[in-house]
This record gives C-alpha cells, sequence and structure tokens, in this order.
C-alpha cells in the first residue's frame, strides 16, 4: 500500500477520469437587463397583492409557482431562454428518429429576501432540471452565495474529515461549489442536487426568480 504523500514518477503516464459530471452551469441571458428591470415591477406588485407561501426560505417572500400566469412577458421570455439552456445540455438517448419521447414543462415563482434571509439546504423532487434567475443581488458584495452541495456528501467526509481529492492540475475538489448571485445571471442545475442560499448582509432585498423544468411524455408524432 503506498503511504500518504507518495505520487506517480516524473515519467508515470497518468489519465484522470471525469465520471459522472454534475453539471452548474452559469449563463448571462441576452437583454438580460431590460429582462430584470420588468421582473422586479412584476414581482413586488405581486408581493404587495399576496401573502406568498412557505418552502425552503427562511424569513423573506415566497410566491405561488404560477408566476407564468401572473409574471407578463418577461417571466415568458425567461421561461424560455431557461428551457433552450436545458435543452442544449439534455439528450434522450433512446429517442425514436431523433425525436425526443420528452417535452419540457416549467414551474416557475419569485422569491424576495430582505437582509440576513436564507433558504435551507434542499433539492426539489418531480422535476430534471431547476434554476435560479437573479433580479437583485440586494448590494450583498461578501456573501448571499447560492450553494451546491456534494451528492456524495457526508460519505467522503467520514473517515478523514481534513482530506480531499485534487485533480490533475492540483485543485482540490472541495464538498461545496458556490455561485455569487449577479442581476441577470441565470444558473441552472439538476433538480436533485442538494442546494441552499447562504444569508446576504446587502442594503436591499435580494429578488429572484426559481424555475423547475419537468420532463412530460411527449405526444403521438404527427401522421403522415
Amino acid at each position: 500500500m503506498a503511504q500518504t504523500g507518495e505520487r506517480g514518477g516524473a515519467g508515470a503516464d497518468i489519465t484522470v477520469n471525469r465520471l459522472f459530471c454534475t453539471p452548474v452551469i452559469e449563463v448571462r441571458l441576452p437583454g438580460a437587463d431590460t429582462l430584470v428591470e420588468a421582473l422586479k415591477a412584476a414581482i413586488l406588485e405581486r408581493r404587495a397583492a399576496s401573502p406568498g407561501v412557505r418552502r425552503s426560505n427562511i424569513h423573506g417572500w415566497h410566491s405561488d409557482i404560477g408566476m407564468l400566469d401572473w409574471g407578463g412577458e418577461a417571466a415568458v421570455t425567461l421561461a424560455r431562454e431557461t428551457m433552450q439552456v436545458c435543452g442544449r445540455f439534455t439528450s434522450d438517448v433512446n429517442a425514436a428518429q431523433g425525436r425526443s419521447r420528452w417535452e419540457m414543462g416549467m414551474e416557475m415563482w419569485a422569491n424576495v429576501s430582505p437582509a440576513g434571509a436564507s433558504n435551507q439546504m434542499h433539492a426539489h423532487p418531480g422535476s430534471f432540471w431547476s434554476a435560479s434567475f437573479y433580479v437583485d443581488d440586494g448590494g450583498d458584495t461578501e456573501d448571499g452565495f447560492f450553494v451546491a452541495q456534494d451528492p456524495r456528501f457526508p460519505m467522503i467526509r467520514m473517515v478523514a474529515p481534513d482530506l480531499v481529492f485534487t485533480d490533475e492540475n492540483g485543485e482540490k475538489q472541495m464538498s461545496q461549489f458556490r455561485v455569487r448571485p449577479e442581476p441577470g445571471k441565470l444558473v441552472v442545475f439538476p433538480s436533485w442536487l442538494m442546494h441552499a442560499v447562504r444569508p446576504h448582509k446587502g442594503p436591499r432585498e435580494r429578488i429572484s426568480v426559481a424555475m423547475n423544468v419537468l420532463a412530460l411524455p411527449a405526444g403521438a408524432p404527427p401522421e403522415g
């Protein structure tokens, strides 16, 4: 058994296989500045008229999941752009004649979080992709991160908690991946991936839109 600290010789032929990718995709949407302003107006109007619901949010306001019905054209545009991103990174390996057996559906809701509010670690059962779009980061330059948790956690930390894997470039493979919220940024990730949102410390409310992209059986192909 090799001792800790031993490395392959300088002439060793080493292949590192990156298995079972977990994609976390960051996108800057075209026309994001205009989209942000329209979404902010629709969300604040809805908050004034609705008490919201309680889900993973700790403090703050969480809308119903019918934002596509009340969010206006900006919500429809965001949904379309998000599903296009998801479609680019999704494939039906048993598609018949190139036609997928699945169609994409969507749930959408809004979150408005004052300073100190957060979202506890959770996943989104029943959907395939999930996404967050940031309307306002609350002015926080230090925290408020979106946090994705290594799905193997805590098993990899049980025996030697301070040891982590490194990749072929020596980069440490940590158990959490963080994304800084920025207005106009879209973050897309598998719905099973455990994730959370850290409390923010900015002077404004943080406003975001969350989405679930559902895999729905496609209708029968047209005849002829």
